[in-house]
């Protein structure tokens, strides 16, 4: 495999990583958010503004994965994972990356 590839292919795992991690606090935080708004859950103002960040910061994680440089992948994933429990998003990051290498097309 030359180099280039294994390149690309370690940013797009990152790629995948951030997806994951971006959608997993989105949506975990938009439950918390809706069942707030719904009356299931009382929340002061610090957690509605906790929730808020939340659903923000994941939100922007996935956008980045989408649409960000692949160049810069990597270092955004490095701060993503700067806890031994990453371990566990990796490996749940992994299907996703099998299916955007499927539709990734190098340039």
């Amino acid at each position: 495999m030359s180099r280039r590839l294994r390149q690309l292919d370690q940013a797009l795992f990152w790629r995948s990583y951030l997806l994951t991690v971006g959608f997993l606090m989105f949506s975990g935080a938009s439950i918390v958010g809706y069942a707030a708004w719904a009356g299931s859950l009382e929340l002061q103002w610090l957690g509605i503004c906790a929730t808020s960040a939340v659903i923000l910061v994941g939100a922007l994680l996935f956008g980045f994965g989408i649409f960000g440089r692949s160049s810069k992948m990597e270092g955004w994933a490095d701060v993503a994972s700067t806890h031994e429990a990453a371990i566990i998003l990796v490996v749940i990051s992994y299907p996703v990356y099998l299916i955007l290498k499927l539709f990734y097309r190098p340039r």
